[in-house]
């Protein structure tokens, strides 16, 4: 009777039960399930409430092939691809009991026909997922027992035979097994006999060791703590260093401490000590707001010690500066950049700084460009427009440095102001305009005003006489230091430059024509101005500093140009025309002789008498030391020609044979020169003739040269002296002598790189990044192969008998290899063919190892020649699981 009325109770659950079906298929049941069975579900698939109780919520559940209902025992069994939400929580597998009177759900395989395990249990719970062999889990205490689980825990997953997982959504595992290695059977793992997991936390384990291949090595440790964070949010640690051996001897390296001040501003502070006795501290900021800026700041310490007897060893064998060993000193290095977003109506200020000592970038490799570099710029800047105006304003601060020589320059400040162009008849005139000739003038106004401070002391001296009072010779470099720095500041030069410009409009003359007239004038402020006294005691010049100057000059223009089409339609089978794309153009410009002594821009000096003439020896000498206009007459008229060369072809994958394409044979050749009408002499300027193009969508082609149209005399010892005299002569072909010429060539070799007019992908490292020379770069393995090939020629013309001409030739190559899916080899070097030495070289080979990977680099020479192998782990979070053996030069 009781049995009666339990079903009874369940009977409309089993009515309703295809109302919430996914399916209306059926499949009978085997004989033995028939016999066991107390109440039969005929459905597919059901999602059925679950009897009250402990359930907090309803329990939804499915299954593909049967549900069996065992009514006296409280037990549900799903078979085939059974599926249970309740809550949070999610359970898959190919059989799944539900147990109402324990509370309990219990997950594991079934067997197919040839005995192979099938439907690996799969339980989800607030974010966790774990696959395991079998399951057991109870909903009210949302406590569980897991056998043979694998679970992903952030980039790490956990192998472990059994785990126990508690109500606050920790689990315990025991013979547990850590690793990055996405495989079942992983390459690697980090082995312990208990694991705890406080999921998007942490992971703990006990004593543990490393096991590579099955292999069970001796590292290990007391205990272990990793990282399991989903959502990778910052936060502050330990940065573990890496050991090995240099220049510099044994070293620990990077090790530090990372600050998580906030989301938006973090810290490293971390450093390195070599045997030695040298060391080097780094500290690096980086900052962001969103939607306003970001940035980052870094300040770096190197104290640089050298075996005094490897110094010494290398001066007597090195061939050159950069293949000896520096001395021992103290260097340090500053980078920041600042990055805002730009918004309309609002200022913009950025920043790049990239300074520090002379050798601090050779000494501290950190990439090619850096190491090659002979100079670094640095800059500050604040620059804005101002809204509903023609005006905007820059205020910056530069910076330049030189690595060789170890000039500095410095501009502090640097002011800028301009208007751009506006017309002059909107400035003057509210009415429309109406066409008129004199509504096309326009006018431009710029400012920039500027201190200039360097640390070379020029030497006194003036450029055409043999003697000043003070004079000397050499120039001086002063080390830039607390000492110097007032010397420095009172060697700066103050200037303001003043641009206006004037537009007349732009006519059409003879319909074909464009006519452009122009008026120019700059004015130049000085915070110094010379005047000069000849002392004939001495025989030399006295120079006297006045204080403010003012130079200015003005000149006016007119250019004519046109464009010429010409087209061949020649009707080929592929060719169906070629176009001559011809764009002449003359200029006139003219500007009076600021030499004149109405404009007090030049004073004429009379030092001495000339002993050969008996004739006075006077002398022009300019008042100031920079921007002075040209002391003489120019009246000058410009010439070029462009031409554009073009083919129209018809293309390859059209069947039709109606689509064509263009196909550019010349992109630009010009030709340009001037001729000045008031010049005494060499009125023909050199004439310049450059020309670039793309070929077959692979090489790119640069040529420029540079033809004298004056010939040469030599004298007795064979040397050449321009004479006022062509060098043009039609009966001998003559027409210009070539003074120097330079060709590059470069091509892109890569297997896309013909499909397409767009540069292809490459492996090639960015010159820009900062980055171990001897750790690996992002290897993209989809590419089979890269190779860009560069060839420079430069050719200038002696003009002295006894020397011969300059011919400069160097080739470049670099490029990547991938073997294989796994194998990449990437290579980049110069060989410089007129000295037949190899410049920079540099050979990378890597090597996939799914989760590991393997890279070998090899610098061949220079002062960073060595090698550096290096196996680590892929995963960021094991990023100091690693074995490096490095090799330099100097390393005994």
């Amino acid at each position: 009777m009781r049995h009666f009325l339990i079903f009874l109770l369940l009977l409309p659950l089993v009515i309703l039960a295809p109302f919430a079906a996914k399916g209306q298929g059926t499949r009978q049941l085997s004989a033995a399930r028939q016999d066991t069975a107390t109440t039969l579900a005929t459905q597919d698939s059901v999602a059925l409430a679950a009897p009250s109780g402990d359930i907090e919520a309803t329990i939804k559940y499915s299954a593909k092939d049967s549900i069996l209902f065992e009514v006296e025992r409280q037990i549900v069994h799903l078979y085939g691809d059974a599926k249970i939400n309740y809550g949070t929580m999610s359970l898959e597998a190919a059989y799944i009991e539900i147990n109402y009177e324990t509370n309990l759900l219990t997950a594991s395989t079934l067997a197919d026909s040839t005995g192979k395990a099938q439907g690996v249990p799969v339980f989800a719970d607030g974010g966790e997922t774990y696959a395991a062999k079998n399951i057991a889990y109870n909903y009210k205490t949302r406590r569980g027992r897991i056998s043979e689980v694998v679970t992903q825990q952030g980039e790490g997953y956990i192998h472990a035979e059994v785990v126990k997982r508690n109500d606050n959504n920790e689990f315990y595992g025991l013979h547990s097994r850590y690793t990055t290695c996405n495989l079942e059977h992983p390459h690697f793992y980090i082995g312990a006999e208990k694991f705890k997991v406080i999921p998007n936390s942490k992971v703990m384990s006990g004593p543990f060791n490393l096991v590579i291949g099955d292999i069970p090595t001796p590292l290990g440790f007391l205990f272990g703590l990793f990282p399991a964070s989903k959502t990778q949010k910052r936060s502050s640690g330990i940065q573990v260093p890496s050991f090995g051996e240099n220049t510099r001897g044994f070293y620990l390296q990077d090790a530090g401490y990372y600050f998580a001040w906030n989301d938006y501003v973090g810290t490293l502070i971390q450093g390195d000590i070599y045997s030695l006795g040298g060391y080097n501290i780094d500290t690096r900021t980086d900052y962001v707001k969103r939607y306003s800026y970001r940035g980052s700041l870094s300040l770096t310490y190197d104290n640089f010690k050298n075996d005094e007897a490897d110094v010494e060893r290398a001066k007597s064998t090195s061939e050159s500066i950069y293949d000896a060993l520096p001395p021992s000193q103290r260097t340090v290095w500053i980078r920041w950049s600042h990055s805002p977003v730009q918004k309309p109506g609002r200022g913009r200020f950025s920043a790049s700084v990239n300074a520090g000592s002379q050798l601090h970038q050779r000494l501290n490799y950190t990439s090619s460009a850096n190491y090659l570099s002979p100079s670094f710029n640095s800059s500050v800047s604040y620059q804005k427009t101002i809204p509903n105006s023609p005006f905007s304003y820059t205020v910056s601060a530069r910076q330049s440095q030189n690595t060789t020589t170890g000039a500095m320059d410095f501009v502090l400040p640097d002011l800028s102001m301009s208007m751009s162009t506006v017309s002059l008849y909107e400035l003057f005139s509210n009415a429309p305009a109406t066409g008129k000739w004199y509504e096309n003038f326009t006018v431009g106004y710029s400012l920039r005003a500027r201190n200039e401070v360097n640390n070379r002391i020029t030497g006194r001296r003036l450029s055409g006489v043999s003697g000043i009072i003070g004079e000397t010779v050499a120039d001086t470099t002063l080390p830039v230091n607390a000492t110097n720095l007032q010397e420095i500041w009172e060697n700066g030069k103050q200037q303001a430059d003043h641009n206006l410009s004037i537009g007349l409009g732009n006519y059409k003359i003879f319909r074909y024509f464009n006519f452009s007239p122009s008026v120019s004038y700059s004015e130049t402020w000085l915070d110094e101005k010379y005047s000069y006294r000849f002392d004939p005691d001495s025989q030399k010049v006295d120079v006297d500093t006045t204080g403010f100057g003012r130079v200015y000059q003005y000149a006016a223009g007119a250019s004519l140009s046109t464009t010429i089409y010409g087209t061949a339609y020649i009707k080929g089978k592929r060719v169906e025309a070629i176009r001559h794309l011809i764009r002449p153009s003359i200029s006139y410009n003219y500007r009076p002789d600021f030499g004149d002594a109405r404009f007090g821009f030049y004073q004429t000096l009379i030092t001495g008498v000339n002993e050969s003439t008996n004739q006075p020896r006077v002398q022009t000498l300019s008042r100031f030391r920079t921007g002075a206009p040209g002391s003489s007459l120019s009246s000058s008229m410009g010439f070029s020609i462009d031409n554009n060369l073009e083919m129209k072809v018809r293309s390859k994958s059209d069947s039709t044979e109606n689509k064509f394409e263009k196909v550019s044979l010349i992109d630009n050749l010009r030709l340009s020169s001037s001729y000045d009408f008031a010049a005494d002499s060499f009125k023909l300027a050199p004439i310049r003739l450059t020309m670039n193009t793309r070929l077959f969508k692979l090489m790119d082609v640069t040529f420029s040269s540079t033809f004298d149209p004056y010939d040469l005399e030599y004298n007795d010892a064979g040397v050449g002296r321009r004479t006022d005299a062509y060098y043009f002569d039609p009966q001998q072909f003559r027409l210009a002598r070539l003074t120097n010429a330079n060709l590059n060539l470069r091509a892109n070799l890569n297997p896309k790189a013909s499909k397409t007019d767009t540069p292809s992908p490459t492996n090639l490292p960015a010159l820009q990044q900062d980055m171990d020379p001897l750790l690996p770069e992002y290897i993209d393995f989809k590419i089979p192969w890269t190779l860009a090939v560069d060839f420079t020629l430069y050719y200038s013309k002696a003009t002295s008998l006894t020397q011969d001409d300059r011919v400069d030739k160097t080739m470049g190559i670099n490029g990547t290899l991938a073997l294989t899916e796994k194998w990449q080899i990437s290579y980049n070097g110069t060989y410089d063919i007129t000295n037949q030495n190899i410049s920079y070289a540099t050979v990378n080979i890597h090597r996939d190892l799914h989760c590991w990977d393997m890279s070998i680099s090899w610098i061949p020479f220079g002062t960073q020649r060595g090698y550096n192998m290096t196996i680590n782990a892929r995963s960021a979070l094991l990023q100091d699981l690693k074995l490096t053996k490095r090799r330099s030069r100097w390393t005994r």
